[in-house]
């Protein structure tokens, strides 16, 4: 495959520049059964060039929609580590083993390749990082002067929230801090809207993590930050089902709103590219960092769903539609470059 070529020079990139260990640390390269193994060693082999003490650790994979609960060898493991790198992305970021990682100190990093091999290799290694990350700046910087924010689409989502006093967290795609989580590759900018101020309509048309690509688009009813109902055939009865599993009241809360910022991503059914297309949305359910500053709190379980296209409005000031961000608030659209 084309992707096997360049996974030593991602495996560089990402270790070097995104994670940069300090030497003779405990780093974990995780990976499940059904993940590219020729990624993770390369991903092992970087970090042990880095310095690390290093090790893999291959798991068995979840059942699809379901978050991890890792057992003692696992959360063990976990708890020892200073950095964790992982290729896959099922929701073991919410486990209870992870936030107590977290709290002790430990920097994670995720991404999830499969299907998306060549997207990955392309936000990595050919986007324009330093553009993309004054974008997220500037997002950043107008959510938190914005009162009022409101999400659109001719499909019919029609929600609106407020956004101040709560404070961004711009996810780059790299580790800066210690208990810091971030997702990779970047960019994206999220904030936790003042949950009692979340009010009415969101149309999932894009993707979510139960369904993958939507192709129903199906129709979620909020009042006062809280999921009141579902309609849609299958991918809307489907997620209806999942988050009634999940038995937890907290799942039904909208906990986080996210912008995607990233010129090579599209809608793939992936979530990791899927939420940072360009100007497209993710709104997350369920477990909410105390980074935020909200009230949602302790969840086992999140889910996020992707609106592709929507326009944002903040303050009455259309921000961003039709994929793009308005250039006249200082954004620069970025061209994408030459692939491989």
């Amino acid at each position: 495959m084309l992707t096997n070529l360049y996974w030593g020079k991602f495996a560089d990139v990402a270790i070097r520049k995104l994670v940069n260990p300090e030497a003779g640390q405990p780093l974990i390269v995780l990976a499940d059964t059904t993940n590219d193994l020729q990624l993770a060693e390369a991903l092992l082999s970087a970090a042990e060039n880095a310095g690390a003490d290093a090790q893999l650790i291959i798991k068995t994979r979840s059942a699809p929609g379901m978050a991890t609960k890792p057992g003692p060898v696992l959360s063990n493991a976990f708890k020892s580590a200073k950095y964790i790198v992982s290729i896959c992305d099922d929701g073991f970021d919410a486990s209870q083993a992870i936030q107590e990682s977290i709290s002790n100190g430990t920097r994670i990093l995720i991404t999830k390749v499969d299907g998306i091999e060549e997207y990955v290799l392309k936000a990595i290694l050919d986007v324009d990082i330093d553009t993309m990350i004054k974008n997220a700046n500037l997002c950043a910087k107008l959510w938190e002067s914005t009162k009022v924010c409101k999400v659109t689409c001719p499909n019919g989502t029609n929600i609106s929230f407020n956004l101040s006093p709560r404070k961004t967290i711009i996810g780059d795609g790299a580790l800066t801090r210690d208990g810091e989580i971030d997702f990779f590759p970047g960019a994206q900018v999220n904030i936790a809207p003042v949950e009692e101020t979340i009010n009415g309509t969101i149309v999932v048309d894009g993707s979510d993590n139960v369904n993958g690509l939507v192709l129903t688009p199906y129709k979620m009813i909020l009042k006062n930050g809280i999921i009141t109902n579902i309609e849609g055939d299958s991918e809307g009865n489907k997620i209806k089902d999942w988050l009634e599993a999940c038995n937890q009241e907290n799942i039904y809360h909208l906990c986080h709103f996210t912008i995607g910022l990233n010129p090579e991503a599209g809608i793939s059914g992936n979530l990791v590219e899927d939420e940072r297309k360009v100007a497209a949305v993710d709104f997350g359910f369920g477990y909410q960092s105390s980074d935020f500053g909200g009230t949602v709190g302790s969840c086992d379980y999140h889910m996020d769903v992707v609106i592709s296209t929507p326009s944002i409005f903040l303050d009455g000031k259309e921000m961003s539609g039709r994929g793009k961000f308005n250039s006249e608030m200082g954004f620069k659209n970025m061209v994408k470059p030459r692939s491989h």
